[in-house]
């Protein structure tokens, strides 16, 4: 790893010879040192152009802009991922029928009324997965114990896609989401192994959704977002067939399970480093305090977010903050990293960014991104998460795990594997 104690991450970059180093250094800086070098970045370059490589937003207004820009900065370098796997899908494209037709109703059968009921079937999950999952010796492992497994019981019980067991839903979620999203390099294992499981998921689904359907037909009482699907009735016109039916089903999963335990895990790591946060939380917690709880933790989540930057494809020239001193002019093909993690930490809109401050108004926070592709299931989210979480720490697990066990692992991989805590 290269020393940038002695100089900035800019001068270390510039020094490179090879366009190949220089983005090799970003992307390595980018997985260990995120907000140090992109607090480099919004002083010094926040509009990083790399040679042959993708050009890095780091203020929040240019994040904003980008995300807002549909027609310009488009979601099409998710397409070849995600459509051999799931079919053709709202998250790959921008301004069609799936966007319109495909959100809308999905947004129509995930409604406001619920989200209490979302939150108390969390938290019973949760109980139980601590409960069983917690060794005699007072030892929590969270991701194989909770954060991966809770989300897939949500996943069954109020989406309604069970599954056929926890090892397949485990596998097909980090398949799919590990190529959709973060396999930069197209790695052709990685993207193997989402076809597999999209393969796998569709035949699961082909067999288990008619079943669905009767069970759903003779009992009325039966309600989860599949059987409202599946009681849908729409007209041939609008083209909401059955394949499009077992996409948005498979979509369920996909995006689901990886993103929301690592917001969990990531989360909690951050109060690991704030005993005086970590205690407020505890106190919330115990007190059932969700409004308290759930301002601490999405805060804490701004110091480790789930992805330091989504993806966007430039599909006509653009000049990107025009009129202000950093406007840049990039030409169509330009791939752009929109960095949500450096927008959050953005002085210019997020007053005192280094400071741990609970409480800040809604639109600081990217977690669940921003604008037409923000999360589908975005409201769930915002009860799921905090909720888990709540409960680890309502159970007492506060404290790390005595060596490197207590410590986050990725295990050279995209998504948390390992941390353990203890009472």
């Amino acid at each position: 790893m290269v020393d940038v104690a002695a100089s900035s991450f800019l001068d270390t970059y510039d020094a490179a010879p090879q366009p190949q180093q220089k983005l090799g250094l970003l992307y390595q800086w980018i997985a260990t040192k995120p907000l140090e070098l992109f607090k480099e970045l919004r002083a010094k370059r926040p509009i990083l152009v790399t040679p042959g490589g993708p050009t890095i937003l780091a203020r929040f207004a240019d994040v904003e802009e980008a995300l807002t820009r549909n027609q310009q900065f488009t979601v099409k370098p998710y397409a070849p991922k995600m459509d051999p796997a799931v079919g053709p899908f709202m998250l790959a494209r921008d301004g069609t029928v799936y966007n319109q037709r495909d959100k809308g109703i999905m947004r129509a059968l995930i409604q406001q009324s619920d989200l209490a009921n979302v939150r108390q079937t969390v938290a019973k999950i949760a109980a139980k997965l601590i409960a069983q999952g917690a060794s005699p010796d007072g030892r929590l492992e969270l991701v194989s114990q909770v954060t991966r497994p809770g989300p897939i019981a949500l996943t069954g019980q109020y989406f309604g896609f069970p599954g056929p067991d926890l090892t397949a839903m485990l596998r097909w979620s980090y398949a799919t989401q590990n190529d959709m999203f973060h396999n930069l390099i197209d790695d052709p294992k990685v993207h193997a192994a989402n076809i597999a499981a999209g393969a796998e998921m569709r035949s699961y689904l082909e067999d288990f959704l008619p079943r669905r359907a009767k069970q759903v037909k003779a009992d009325p009482k039966i309600d989860d977002v599949v059987a409202r699907l599946l009681r849908l009735q729409t007209p041939p016109q609008i083209g909401f067939d059955q394949g499009r039916i077992l996409s948005n089903v498979m979509g369920l999963l996909v995006g689901g399970i990886e993103t929301t335990s690592s917001a969990i895990v990531q989360a909690i790591d951050q109060l690991l480093d704030r005993p005086d946060q970590m205690i407020a939380a505890k106190r919330a917690a115990v007190a059932n305090d969700d409004a308290t709880f759930d301002a601490i933790f999405w805060e804490a989540l701004r110091f480790n977010p789930m992805a330091p930057f989504v993806v966007r494809l430039l599909v006509e020239p653009y000049t990107i903050a025009a009129g202000t001193p950093r406007q840049t002019s990039l030409p169509a093909g330009t791939v752009v990293f929109a960095s949500v993690a450096s927008a959050m930490h953005d002085a210019t809109v997020v007053p005192d960014p280094e400071t741990f401050k609970p409480g800040r108004p809604a639109y600081h926070y990217l977690h669940l991104g921003f604008g037409e592709h923000r999360c589908l299931g975005d409201q769930v989210s915002l009860q799921q998460a905090p909720e888990l979480a709540k409960q680890i720490i309502k159970a007492g697990f506060t404290k790390r795990a005595a060596g490197a066990a207590g410590h986050l692992d990725f295990k050279g991989g995209p998504f948390p594997e390992s941390l353990v805590l203890t009472k």
